[in-house]
């Protein structure tokens, strides 16, 4: 399966997104930004989080360790759910 790359600049002007936000999320291991002569890019796959961590930030006015937590909540309530899943159909 080939990766597509977004040019960072570009997903900023299109979802009204600071590029600084986009970097924070970056250092924080939260997405992953490849550089390319001095251009940042963006996995295809990762526009998904990036739009959630980017509501999470403008709408609920969540700091980056806040989406971090969220985004850890959100995984463990997901972990969860399939091992409840999977749980029941090992009793039946």
């Amino acid at each position: 399966m080939k990766t597509t790359w977004i040019r960072a600049a570009d997903v900023c002007k299109s979802h009204q997104i600071d590029i600084q936000f986009i970097r924070e999320l970056s250092a924080n291991g939260l997405i992953e930004l490849f550089v390319e002569e001095e251009e940042e890019f963006l996995e295809e796959e990762q526009l998904k989080p990036l739009e959630q961590f980017a509501a999470w930030h403008y709408e609920l006015e969540l700091n980056v360790q806040g989406i971090e937590v969220a985004r850890h909540l959100l995984t463990k309530i997901e972990y969860l759910q399939t091992e409840i899943a999977r749980l029941h159909q090992r009793l039946r």
